[in-house]
């Protein structure tokens, strides 16, 4: 079971957007509490996104298993990017801690706008 720390994506919309947590001292010692909680019922990783890089860094050194970074700073034991992100998929607001490595929306767009051209006018390799 991996665990899961900080923004959760199904809270999103009713978050209101993105923030960081663990700005307040009781957000850290939640997110601290929850962590442990989660390595102690069994959980092999536990990804963290969204957290203060100082607060995750404490997270960090009180866990046993990996903390795994979406967002949250230097100090986590690796570091994940959504690949839709990374590759210049996303649409609309793109998060201040993605960096785009590549802009292929507009090529995808165009590959399968010319995809369902050729399938509306029959053509097809043989």
């Amino acid at each position: 079971m991996l665990g899961h720390i900080g923004l959760l994506p199904q809270q999103f919309h009713q978050l209101g957007g993105y923030r960081k947590y663990g700005r307040s001292e009781a957000e850290k010692v939640m997110l601290v509490g929850d962590a442990l909680a989660l390595e102690q019922v069994g959980c092999f990783a536990v990804i963290c996104e969204m957290v203060d890089g100082a607060v995750a860094g404490a997270i960090a050194r009180e866990l046993t298993v990996p903390l795994i970074g979406i967002g949250s700073g230097p100090h986590c034991d690796g570091q994940i990017l959504v690949t839709n992100d990374l590759l210049g998929m996303t649409t609309g607001y793109v998060p201040s801690f993605v960096k785009q490595y590549a802009q292929l929306s507009e090529q995808v767009k165009g590959a399968f706008a010319e995809y369902a051209e050729d399938v509306k006018n029959g053509k097809f390799p043989s």
